[in-house]
C-alpha cells in the first residue's frame, strides 16, 4: 500500500470518529428543582392543648429552605389587606408549579380558599367561598389525584372539584357506621392513599379514632374500609402521613399531659388492596422525652419528605396545657426499623412571632 492510499484510509477513520461524536448526544448537567417547608400558621389543633386564637395566631403563609431552616420566602400575612379580620390560615397546599391554595378559617367574615403565587406578599384570589361547603370549623386539606380538593372540617369533610365545585351532601359525614364510628364531629386532617382511599382523624372524648373511607365519599357503611382506635381513650389523633414506599401509615396523637401514650406517635402497615391496619408501632411517647432528649408536646402538624426520610413536626415548646409558642423539629425516620430520632440537637426553626400556632406544613417545589 503506497502512501497516498495510507493517508485515505486514515482521513476515512477521523471522519467516521468525527460524525460519530457529532451524533452522540452531548451529555447534560441536570438541574435540581428545589424543594421547600410551606408552612401556614394560624387556628392549629393540637388536642386538649389549647392554643392561641384567631386574633392571637401569626395567620401568616411562607416557606423555609430545607438545606438551612432558614426562611426563603413570606407569601402572605392575613392581618394585612385583602385579608378580613379574624382570617386565619389553617392549611396550605401547592396548586401547581407557580400557585399555593390556602384554606382560610374566618366564622364571621366567611370561610374562604384562596390561591396566590408562589412569591413574596403575592396577590390572592377567591378560589372557592361557598358557605355551605365550608360551613363549619376548617382543619385541613388535602389534594386529590384530579386536581380537587378535601377540606376537613369540624362537620365532616368536603369535596371541592379543580373548578371550585362542591361535590356530595357533604362527601363525608359525621355519623359513619362500621367501624369508623357514630360520632365524628370533630376531624382535623385528611390526606390520600395512591389508590384515592380518603383517610382521616377523628377527635372526640368517645371516637378517637381514624380511619379509611372510600375514595368515592361516604354513603353507606360499607364505605368505612377501615378504622383504627387511639392507643388512649384521651389520646387525640392530629397528624397523618402515608408512606407509599412502604405502605405505612403515620399518626401523631395529642393530649394536655405527659401520661403515656397521650402525646405519642405511632406507625402503622396498610394494606391498600385489602384495606387491612395491622402492625401498630409505638415510635415516640412524650412520657419517656428524658431518655429520647426531645419533646414533643400538643403536635398540631407533620410532613414526610421521602428524598431523605425526614420527617417535620410542629409542637408546641414545653408541655404546658397551653401553649405557649410552637416550632418545628426535624426528625430522621427509618421505615424499614420503624424507628425515629432526632436530626439535629436543636429545632430545625425555632420559634418566633410566625409560629404561633403552625397549623400546616407540607413540602413541594
Amino acid at each position: 500500500m503506497n502512501g497516498k492510499k495510507i493517508l485515505i484510509l486514515v482521513l476515512m477513520v477521523l471522519t467516521a470518529c468525527e460524525q460519530k461524536k457529532k451524533e452522540e448526544p452531548k451529555s447534560q448537567v441536570e438541574t435540581k428543582v428545589p424543594k421547600y417547608l410551606y408552612v401556614s400558621s394560624g387556628l392549629c389543633y393540637s388536642g386538649t392543648v389549647a392554643t392561641f386564637t384567631a386574633t392571637t395566631a401569626s395567620n401568616q403563609s411562607y416557606r423555609l429552605n430545607l438545606s438551612t431552616g432558614q426562611k426563603d420566602t413570606s407569601f402572605a400575612d392575613y392581618y394585612s389587606v385583602p385579608a378580613n379580620p379574624g382570617d386565619s390560615p389553617v392549611a396550605m397546599l401547592e396548586s401547581d408549579a407557580s400557585s399555593l391554595v390556602v384554606l382560610v378559617e374566618n366564622a364571621t367574615s366567611g370561610r374562604r380558599i384562596e390561591k396566590l403565587a408562589k412569591s413574596a406578599n403575592a396577590s390572592r384570589s377567591i378560589f372557592t367561598s361557598n358557605s355551605t361547603a365550608l360551613s363549619a370549623v376548617l382543619r385541613g386539606m388535602a389534594k386529590t389525584s384530579d386536581g380537587g380538593y378535601l377540606v376537613a372540617k369540624t362537620a365532616g369533610i368536603e369535596k371541592i372539584t379543580s373548578q371550585g365545585i362542591r361535590l356530595g351532601a357533604p362527601y363525608i359525614g359525621t355519623s359513619l357506621g362500621a367501624t369508623c364510628g357514630a360520632t365524628n364531629a370533630n376531624i382535623n386532617t385528611v390526606t390520600v392513599t395512591p389508590s384515592g382511599k380518603i383517610i382521616y382523624t377523628n377527635a372526640a372524648a368517645s371516637n378517637n379514632r381514624w380511619g379509611i373511607i372510600s375514595a368515592n365519599g361516604y354513603l353507606t357503611a360499607a364505605d368505612c374500609l377501615a378504622a383504627q382506635a387511639s392507643p388512649d381513650v384521651n389520646a387525640q389523633p392530629v397528624a397523618v402521613q402515608y408512606i407509599a414506599s412502604h405502605n405505612q401509615i403515620l399518626v401523631a396523637y395529642a393530649g394536655n399531659s405527659l401520661a403515656v401514650n397521650l402525646n405519642s406517635i405511632y406507625v402503622y402497615d396498610f394494606n391498600d388492596t385489602t384495606n387491612v391496619i395491622s402492625n401498630p408501632v409505638k415510635i415516640y411517647d412524650s412520657n419517656t422525652y428524658l431518655a429520647a432528649g426531645y419533646l414533643l408536646f400538643g403536635i398540631s402538624s407533620m410532613v414526610y419528605n421521602p428524598d431523605d426520610q425526614s420527617l417535620y413536626i410542629a409542637t408546641t415548646i414545653s408541655n404546658a396545657t397551653t401553649a405557649v409558642n410552637y416550632s418545628i423539629e426535624k426528625l430522621a425516620y427509618n421505615p424499614d426499623a420503624k424507628s425515629l430520632s432526632r436530626a439535629q440537637a436543636t429545632p430545625f426553626y425555632s420559634y418566633g412571632v410566625d409560629t404561633k400556632c403552625i397549623s400546616s406544613m407540607r413540602i413541594a417545589e
